[in-house]
């Protein structure tokens, strides 16, 4: 089960009545937008929607500036089975007493899929494996816990490992703890005590079989993201148990601890957020969910297995970004993927090495004289260079020949740097890469030998008409101030790197 379509109404940044609507037609999704554009209004939109406890109010979360009416509220899935799932304000009548009087008049009620009857198997079930990460999440397994030990307990019981089905009763180990929680005695009697005793012994067995799962799922994460000597050397649980005391106030559960040992190097690590770099926490931080969410996870299971990534990346710098691309692709094949950032040059870093089965969409801030500033949201191919190249089109067919201009040079530069790394040119050392010129570029690839699909020569051709577009596409004519731009070398531009495009691609 994978989401076609996914839509808001009147629902943070996203102003109704009319929907925004994002087609994912069963693909992963990236995305692009800038700070204030609402990109995490969808991060808040798949949260609420698939939550798996009590989702926040809706009417909390209505666009501040709308002039919609308030049952215009909406996040819509539609399914790739065409099924619709809406979490959505509605309106009902109440009745009550006021100054001795009876009184009816209209209020507001929300419904949700996945809590509201009839339930939404499908939105319920994909709660129960999902996962939503934002950078606030990561910090959570490090710095939140101040210079002290790290006690992961809390997050991971009521956390990530929540979801994980115990075999042995058939329940979650989230269930499995408020079943503890509920059998704290009102009095030392030897049947309360033993039910009690019995529960903790459940739910001990469920999460130490949990925890060594994980360990072992986020240890292969944590190599793929971490390799140079960072290893998850375990998560010591001490069994929890009931204290016995008399009085019942301070009777209670002890040993609620889960720790973190971390070795770098083949040294233990005690407070892994006072050692270790911003890096290597995101990449621990990473592990553990990441590893949680297969630890938890069903391989048989129909529904849908959705993963949102709210700029949790921020701590990483790109050469540590692109380990996470090839973890998603080796250990999430199954599933859709969310990938939200507000870094354009990660954005197209990012759609350059996805593998198909991806979509992408840039996000930018509205009009802000508008009553109700709506952002401007434009689906876009998932290749840099050939989305900009569709963009110069669309511009030539407008009229705006220099703007035009502007996103041929860009195609240009794009299609340049990707070409280098597909056709593993080698080229002279510079510390920023964006230092090396076009024809530098143009130069390293002179040397490439062509291959049986693309033979020298008409490799060197287009190479050769590239350089005659050069000065065409750079100045003067990319910018917007440059005069009397003659339209048709540009379009000459267009093709000729659109053509060197076509042979890059092929192998």
């Amino acid at each position: 089960m994978k989401i076609k379509t996914f839509s808001l109404t009147d629902f943070r940044a996203f102003p109704g009545p009319a929907p925004t609507t994002f087609e994912l037609d069963g693909k992963s999704l990236l995305v692009y937008g800038e700070n204030g554009s609402g990109k995490s209004s969808l991060f808040h939109a798949l949260r609420g929607m698939f939550s798996y406890d009590t989702p926040p109010n809706l009417l909390n979360l209505r666009n501040s500036f709308s002039s919609a009416g308030i049952g215009s509220v909406r996040v819509q899935v539609v399914f790739d089975d065409d099924s619709v799932a809406a979490w959505e304000v509605g309106s009902g009548q109440v009745r009550g007493i006021i100054n001795s009087a009876m009184v009816t008049g209209p209020v507001a009620t929300v419904t949700h899929p996945g809590h509201h009857t009839p339930v939404n198997t499908q939105i319920k079930e994909a709660a129960k494996f999902s996962a939503m990460l934002d950078y606030r999440s990561l910090l959570a397994t490090n710095y939140k816990h101040g210079d002290g030990s790290i006690n992961l307990f809390e997050l991971a019981v009521n956390g990530f490992l929540s979801s994980y089905v115990d075999l042995a009763t058939n329940q979650t180990l989230g269930q499995l703890w408020a079943a503890v929680l509920a059998s704290k005695p009102m009095r030392n009697t030897s049947k309360t005590l033993a039910l009690c005793v019995s529960r903790c012994s459940a739910f001990n067995n469920a999460l130490n079989t949990a925890l060594g799962r994980l360990v072992t799922e986020a240890q292969t994460i944590l190599t793929a993201l971490s390799p140079n000597g960072l290893t998850l050397v375990a998560l010591p649980f001490q069994n929890v148990n009931f204290n016995n005391a008399k009085a019942w106030a301070d009777k209670g559960f002890t040993n609620q601890v889960i720790g973190l040992e971390v070795a770098f190097h083949g040294l233990l690590v005690d407070t892994p957020q006072n050692y270790l770099n911003e890096a290597r926490l995101s990449a621990l931080g990473l592990a553990l969910y990441l590893g949680a969410r297969l630890a938890c996870t069903p391989q048989t299971t129909s529904h849908l297995k959705l993963l949102v990534l709210d700029d949790v990346l921020v701590g990483l710098d790109h050469s540590n970004r692109l380990p996470v691309l090839n973890v998603l692709k080796d250990h999430f094949p199954d599933w859709q993927i969310v990938l939200l950032t507000h870094d354009r040059g990660w954005f197209d870093l990012a759609r350059q090495h996805l593998p198909s089965g991806w979509t992408c969409y840039e996000v930018y801030e509205g009009d802000q004289g508008a009553t109700a500033p709506m952002p401007i949201v434009r689906k876009t191919l998932k290749r840099p260079a050939p989305a900009l190249l569709q963009k110069a089109r669309e511009l030539l067919a407008q009229g705006y020949v220099e703007a035009a201009a502007n996103y041929v040079r860009q195609a240009f530069e794009t299609g340049l740097r990707a070409a280098c790394e597909l056709k593993s040119v080698k080229l002279s050392y510079k510390q920023d890469l964006t230092d090396h010129k076009a024809q530098d570029l143009l130069n390293g690839l002179k040397t490439w030998p062509g291959s049986p699909t693309v033979p020298k020569a008409n490799w060197d051709a287009a190479l050769h008409q590239l350089e005659l577009m050069k000065d065409v596409v750079m100045n003067p004519y990319s910018h917007p101030s440059a005069p009397n731009i003659p339209r048709q070398e540009i379009v000459d531009a267009v093709d000729a790197v659109e053509k060197f495009l076509a042979l890059a691609r092929k192998k």
